[in-house]
């Protein structure tokens, strides 16, 4: 049996709030008040969603919350290069494969992410390496979200100082570790 993940405590779960069409298979955002009493917002960008939803969340949600919450901050809304659910990031390559891009990414991905950032105070970059091949396509898309999220406070945590492109996935951030600043380098080749 599978295991359902639940909110912590430090979570508002009655104020949690999910858009997405969970019919055709799309999360583009999870917005979840926590209890601190800051006034502090953050956009967490990661891969593609896995399970969490207004109701249940999952492992990577929670160790995401637990970091935010110790970093102080009220509001963590989770966002994706990706909004389709999969547990498996290789139907998002299936996807990218059969010329999908589209479908992979959502059609209202970007125009939301466009809307959340301008409520928040940072961003942290949490996407991860490739793990599905296609190099080019999760390059392109590295850069399309850059290009939209680049205006603002960029964190990530542990970087990876050789792996630009890669900032530390959220799965598996050490609670220990600390944000530090992002530097996007813009790549002279792709």
């Amino acid at each position: 049996m599978e295991q359902v993940y639940r909110y912590k405590s430090f979570v508002n779960t009655d104020r949690i709030v999910f858009e997405g069409d969970i019919e055709n298979g799309f999360r583009y955002l999870l917005r979840i008040p926590l209890k601190n009493k800051s006034n502090k917002k953050v956009l967490v960008i990661m891969k593609n969603p896995s399970k969490a939803n207004k109701d249940i969340s999952d492992l990577t949600i929670n160790r995401v919350l637990t970091f935010c919450n110790r970093e102080g901050y009220s509001e963590v809304n989770i966002m994706n290069l990706y909004s389709y659910y999969s547990t498996n990031s290789k139907r998002i390559a299936e996807l990218i494969r059969n010329g999908e891009m589209d479908t992979a990414v959502g059609k209202d991905n970007d125009s939301i992410m466009k809307s959340v950032l301008k409520e928040v105070n940072d961003v942290i970059v949490a996407w991860g390496s490739n793990t599905f091949g296609r190099t080019r396509e999760y390059k392109n898309r590295i850069l399309q979200i850059i290009n939209i999220i680049s205006h603002k406070n960029l964190y990530c945590v542990e970087e990876n100082k050789s792996k630009k492109w890669y900032p530390r996935h959220a799965q598996v951030w050490s609670v220990n570790k600390g944000i530090e600043k992002y530097e996007w380098i813009p790549p002279t080749y792709l």
